[in-house]
């Protein structure tokens, strides 16, 4: 069984997410946003050596300012998508160039793809591309959740305005996730939670 976290992290209150098999303790994190202390607190809390990896929606800087510093904490490797890999040395796509300082460089670890399942110890995620957001954008199914990024939000769908977004893409997307069987707890970038079934009824981008 997977349990679900989330914290708050940085500037533009970006959902950092901790997904964990409830039995070994194995934790996969999605876009550490920003290097808080409560980033770091929840780690150690839960244990360094519990992280088996860190996963990537999207190479926007506001989804992985703190990716560096947790993989030199962890030790885990980071996965981002292969459309995007890259993204992390070019501060006009990551849109790190509004960020004094900049973004702290990395190398990833591992691409994703579709059509290929991740385990991370015991927690195995499904991938899915749904470019728009960004050309490289991915959500992640894992048992009754959606991990949705910046593709789908309560009530809209992310912007398109930035560098290889476009607004057709997320378009067919999202009308993808909305086609998928069944329901699921939506967790998405920014904002609360939702589900599928609430967007198909009530979000306007999915009729």
């Amino acid at each position: 069984m997977t349990e679900i976290t989330s914290l708050v992290l940085g500037p533009l209150e970006t959902n950092c997410y901790f997904l964990r098999d409830t039995e070994t303790g194995d934790l996969v994190i999605f876009d550490p946003a920003w290097y808080e202390p409560a980033l770091e607190q929840a780690v150690q809390k839960a244990g360094k050596g519990a992280v088996k990896g860190i996963v990537l929606t999207h190479c926007h800087f506001d989804h992985m300012m703190g990716a560096a510093q947790l993989k030199k904490l962890t030790g885990a490797p980071i996965w981002l998508p292969v459309q995007e890999s890259g993204f992390p040395a070019d501060p006009t796509l990551t849109l790190a160039y509004m960020v004094p300082g900049g973004l702290e460089p990395f190398e990833a670890d591992g691409l994703l793809s579709v059509g290929k399942p991740l385990s991370f110890g015991f927690v195995s995620l499904r991938p899915i591309h749904t470019p728009g957001h960004t050309i490289g954008s991915h959500c992640f199914l894992i048992d009754d959740i959606l991990v949705a990024g910046d593709t789908l939000f309560c009530g809209s769908v992310g912007r398109t305005d930035h560098p290889t977004g476009n607004t057709a893409m997320i378009m067919q997307s999202v009308r993808r996730l909305a086609a998928l069987p069944g329901d699921y707890r939506v967790f998405p970038g920014h904002g609360p939670e939702t589900t599928l079934e609430r967007e198909r009824r009530f979000n306007p981008y999915l009729q």
